[in-house]
């Protein structure tokens, strides 16, 4: 594929409510997205979403690289681009991931193609609420809806987060998996308290107890949770297959969550799932914090090599979504259309705040 045209796109999408996270609450998402159209009329798209606390990448220096590097690639191959991108994926893997799947799209990955029949992946609901008597009414609104899979997001005060869960356990009562997301709110010791505390009956796994970089700190958890059963899983700590082999050799956690965005391009995202699996560990795929583009990429990844409940919910959040024929929610599953996704041209302008447009020059 030759490159013509290259179109960067910096959105702020509104969430129906917050999003509530250990670093704060999120209520709009600060979102990239990249198209690109090759001389033969393919087409691809892709997505960075962008949120502090998570990523080291901020919005406003990813909207200015995205914008350089869509004046690098107005002229160039798809291969010369995903060579590009995977230079880059080390300093900046969402802006990376935003190019990178938007070539993989364009050029025709297997995984992305038209489908001529829906693909349905099973995913996890999040599951909130303020005291008992709210936590219940939202978790039978989940199991009406057909999820069996929730998640409970702490990492905020060890006292009220063990309150929180055992809460959670006794309105739960075994008829639901139950994941528990720290987000790396906790220190070691923290960690342990709470670790120390809880009942893992009924809990599948707990999430990114303690900082993403804080190695000592993992294998500080990973011994309270050996003691009491309890299954932990990584998150922010893995951004590559160094950290997924560096998980397994240290005895950090048995789940190795994937992120799209993360990991640059379909064949990566895919080797990563197979290693982690290679290594006896369980993968769990999905982005919370996404739009549609990424949360359908994830799925359609998941269709094929995840066979747990996945995290791309992050598309259900929005006021509105971005593409025209939508991703749909049915039995807490989400439904991948037959056919291939189109922007919602209207949407996406109604949530732009700055765009630029790379073409390659013609010549006089």
């Amino acid at each position: 594929m030759r490159i013509e045209r290259v179109d960067v796109r910096r959105l702020e999408i509104p969430l129906s409510r917050p999003y509530r996270l250990s670093f704060g609450p999120v209520t709009h998402y600060d979102t990239i997205v990249v198209e690109i159209d090759g001389a033969a009329g393919e087409h691809g798209f892709g997505e960075a979403t962008l949120l502090t606390g998570y990523t080291d990448e901020t919005i406003g220096e990813s909207h200015a690289l995205a914008w350089q590097i869509a004046a690098e690639l107005a002229g160039t191959t798809g291969a010369a681009a995903r060579a590009r991108m995977q230079s880059l994926a080390a300093r900046a893997p969402f802006v990376a991931t935003a190019f990178h799947t938007a070539v993989d799209m364009a050029e025709g990955h297997a995984l992305l193609a038209s489908r001529t029949t829906p693909a349905r992946v099973p995913i996890l609901g999040l599951l909130q609420g303020d005291g008992e008597a709210e936590l219940r009414d939202d978790f039978e609104r989940l199991l009406a809806a057909g999820y069996r899979t929730v998640k409970v997001k702490v990492g905020f005060d060890v006292g009220e987060d063990a309150r929180l869960l055992a809460s959670v356990q006794r309105v739960v009562a075994g008829r639901a998996a139950v994941r528990v997301d720290a987000n790396q709110g906790y220190t070691a010791d923290e960690a342990a308290v709470l670790i120390g505390q809880l009942d893992p009956a009924g809990i599948e796994l707990f999430e990114q107890p303690c900082a993403a970089g804080d190695w000592t700190a993992h294998r500080l958890a990973a011994d309270a949770a050996a003691r009491t059963g309890l299954p932990l899983m990584l998150d922010e700590s893995i951004y590559g297959v160094a950290d997924i082999e560096r998980a397994a050799r240290e005895g950090a956690c048995h789940f190795v969550k994937l992120k799209l965005m993360k990991f640059v391009g379909i064949d990566a995202l895919v080797a990563a799932i197979e290693r982690i699996r290679a290594l006896s560990m369980q993968p769990v795929l999905g982005n919370g914090v996404a739009a549609d583009i990424a949360c359908w990429m994830e799925a359609c990844v998941a269709d094929r090599y995840i066979d747990s409940a996945g995290e791309m919910n992050g598309f259900l959040k929005p006021a509105q979504m971005l593409f025209a024929n939508p991703l749909r929610l049915e039995a807490g599953s989400v439904v991948v259309p037959a056919g291939a996704p189109t922007l919602d041209d209207a949407a996406v302008a109604r949530y732009t705040l700055d765009r630029t447009t790379a073409h390659v020059r013609v010549p006089g």
